[in-house]
């Protein structure tokens, strides 16, 4: 996450996920943003134009989903005014959301994790929000745009329901991409939990869930509540990655 994308399409979608969620299980949800500074990744990552896609803030059909969050992300059209820390201190979310938003650098990654899971130490549902999704290893710069394995695995050690962003490949269809990336998490076994959910959106987004041993909580329930209240989602289950295959 950097503070550029503070408030655009992806941030809306995420922020209806997260509200719902919290919403229906009256608790509040963890959120680790992986906030990052471009300039630490490098000059191409700077200069990016992207985190802009903000006209839905002018549709009624969003408005509509929730008038509140439409209201607060008008405040943040200009870049100048995207501050993470102001935001999370002062929206109305911090009544539904934990948010965990300290910078990532590469070389306290270890430290900023182990702070992060006790900081969200009482949230029994983390979401994790890096820029691009899961990646197996560490190597390097660009992979503070990734959640780790080791960090997944140190989630469900402590018994923490994990949900991450996973954006889409821009060359692939998206089922295609989804059983490559499940396949990898299979391989560590990091098993996901179906349904999961689409945002289809440009590019189109993906909330991946991983649940530790012995988890009662019922998410597809949850899932398919959100579907009814947001029509611009999909949700993906197991049988229509049977029926591809």
């Amino acid at each position: 996450m950097q503070e550029r994308y503070l408030g655009d399409i992806h941030d809306y979608f995420k922020f209806l996920f997260l509200k719902c969620i919290s919403t229906s299980l009256k608790k509040k949800i963890g959120l680790n943003f992986y906030l990052v500074d471009p300039r630490e990744i490098g000059k191409n990552e700077v200069d990016k134009n992207d985190g802009e896609k903000r006209q839905f803030l002018h549709k009624p059909e969003f408005n509509k989903l929730d008038k509140q969050i439409i209201s607060e992300f008008m405040l943040l059209k200009k870049k100048s005014s995207r501050n993470i820390c102001s935001f999370t201190k002062n929206t109305h979310l911090r009544h539904y959301i934990n948010f965990y938003d300290k910078y990532l650098h590469i070389y306290n990654r270890r430290e900023w994790f182990d702070n992060s899971i006790k900081f969200l130490k009482n949230e029994q549902i983390i979401f994790l929000d890096p820029d691009n999704g899961f990646k197996e290893n560490f190597n390097g710069k660009l992979s503070l745009k990734y959640t780790l394995k080791e960090e997944c695995y140190k989630l469900l050690k402590n018994k923490k329901v994990v949900i991450f962003t996973q954006f889409q490949s821009f060359n692939k269809h998206h089922k295609k991409y989804l059983c490559e990336i499940f396949k990898t998490l299979s391989k560590h076994k990091l098993r996901p939990t179906f349904p999961i959910i689409r945002n289809r959106t440009a590019p189109n987004t993906f909330y991946i869930t991983l649940k530790p041993k012995n988890c009662l909580l019922n998410l597809e329930k949850l899932y398919e509540s959100y579907k009814q209240k947001n029509k611009n989602i999909e949700l993906i289950k197991s049988t229509d990655f049977i029926s591809e295959n």
